[in-house]
């Protein structure tokens, strides 16, 4: 991928977010409180959670790293330009995070 495709991948991906958090204090995924993604309309369904959802009850991961996973979950649905993460997104958050396999 050359600079200037990434370049607008990025740019596409941040007003993509900016758009999601528009009325909210936040402009990029990475300042929202995790808890705003654990809870409400962007809570991802128990079926793309669950790889996320055992790592914590293993201890694999802390509460503050579920919520990073979240957030970098969200910011790779952007760059993919999707509207919500899925499991591949959530699945590569978490290897990314901790090179953790779901």
């Amino acid at each position: 991928m050359s600079s200037a495709v990434a370049r607008e991948r990025v740019l596409t991906a941040r007003a993509a977010a900016q758009d999601r958090w528009q009325d909210t204090p936040w402009r990029v995924n990475g300042d929202v409180p995790g808890e705003r993604l654990r809870q409400g309309d962007l809570r991802l369904p128990a079926s793309v959670r669950a790889p996320l959802d055992r790592a914590l009850e293993r201890g694999t991961v802390t509460l503050r790293a579920y919520d990073r996973v979240l957030r970098i979950a969200w910011t790779l649905a952007d760059l993919d330009g999707l509207g919500m993460p899925g499991a591949d997104e959530l699945g590569r958050a978490l290897f990314l995070k901790k090179g953790l396999l779901p």
